[in-house]
């Protein structure tokens, strides 16, 4: 028996889908999507409407790496924990250009800039250019003076599309059932399968996947310990000047992007009451400040404790697997985390960095 027909047979109870999947946003769209193309009969539930959490209200760019510079990460966790991190980043932009292609939606090559502008953090992006090229990766070194920096990490294959149309194309499936605005107030999980009670609904599957984001923990609250809920607040305004690339600041707690038309300000901090506005003040004062503000919205997301997806099956729920925790940078890793957790319910593969029972008490 293949670990894909243990997971999906038959049970007492007769469930009313194979998968259930919790969440309408990216992630839980690319999971529904790769399960139904498996023949798997898939059943998406979500509280409010499709993409209109985290996903419909992101910065529209996935962006190559992580939020801290390559050397950061080589100094805390080894050459080769840092190697595969960004080499999962990258096969999230590779997964994500396919996926584009596939649905007749644009991917287009962006490119972003990490400018320094403390010399004592020089070294630390001239090491990480150098470490990073020499692995193949399409980054260099580039002079920011012209932005009021000293120099910046350029990459080029950050990808900007759009999210929620996205979401919107992949759950336009046949073997897919959308139950928006149907909110799941418990999980009961068995060796044989799941059930979800909602208000006036409730649901059996043989399986469940969790993509609530910000607000698995709810719940799932083994996640919780390991998951926060963080705001990313973001400013658009009206602006004649021009930025050539997107600009990630603050160790990848801000972007900056030039839309054409408008201009997007993006801004998260570590601590769930913590305010990233006046981040945005500062840096809409820095780049544009004549600019006339035009809209302002806050998205809640789910980082985990160590900055990595939560990816795979919880030790004590068998049924029960979760795609969250993917954080402030979630377009960075949604394709690619999805990938891993397919392996998982499909053939038993490891999710390895991702796996949620990384940590000891999971």
């Amino acid at each position: 028996m293949t670990h894909q027909e243990g997971v999906f047979m038959s049970s007492a109870m007769s469930p009313t889908s194979d998968v259930a999947v919790i969440g309408a946003g990216l992630s839980g769209a690319l999971m529904a999507r790769q399960l139904a193309q498996q023949n798997l009969s898939v059943t998406v539930i979500e509280a409010g409407d499709v993409a209109d959490g985290a996903t419909g209200n992101s910065a529209e760019l996935a962006l190559l790496g992580t939020p801290e510079f390559y050397a950061t990460l080589e100094e805390q966790h080894g050459t080769a924990f840092a190697t595969a991190v960004w080499e999962l980043s990258a096969r999230n932009l590779e997964l994500l250009a396919a996926t584009a292609q596939s649905l007749g939606l644009p991917a287009t090559c962006a490119g972003s800039l990490r400018p320094i502008s403390a010399s004592a953090e020089a070294p630390l992006a001239q090491r990480s250019a150098q470490r990073l090229a020499h692995q193949g990766f399409n980054v260099t070194l580039e002079d920011a003076i012209e932005l009021g920096y000293l120099i910046g990490l350029h990459t080029f294959d950050d990808l900007r599309f759009d999210p929620a149309d996205m979401s919107r194309r992949l759950l336009a499936h046949g073997r897919i059932t959308l139950r928006p605005r149907t909110e799941i107030l418990r999980l009961d999980t068995d060796d044989e399968g799941v059930t979800l009670w909602g208000r006036r609904y409730s649901l059996r599957a043989k399986a469940a996947v969790l993509t609530a984001g910000a607000f698995a923990g709810r719940l799932c609250p083994t996640l919780r310990p390991y998951l926060t809920m963080l705001p990313v607040q973001t400013l658009e305004c009206r602006t004649s000047k021009q930025l050539a690339l997107p600009l990630v600041l603050e160790e990848g707690r801000v972007l900056v992007q030039d839309r054409g038309d408008f201009w997007r300000l993006s801004a998260w901090i570590g601590q769930p009451q913590g305010d990233p506005w006046p981040l945005l003040e500062k840096y809409g004062q820095q780049f544009c400040p004549q600019a006339t503000l035009t809209r302002r919205y806050t998205a809640w997301v789910g980082r985990s404790a160590d900055g990595l997806p939560l990816v795979g099956q919880l030790a004590e729920t068998p049924r029960l697997y979760t795609l969250t925790g993917l954080g402030p940078w979630g377009l960075s890793w949604a394709f690619v985390a999805t990938q891993l957790l397919l392996g998982l319910m499909l053939h038993d593969e490891d999710p390895g960095l991702f796996n949620v029972q990384r940590f000891d008490k999971m």
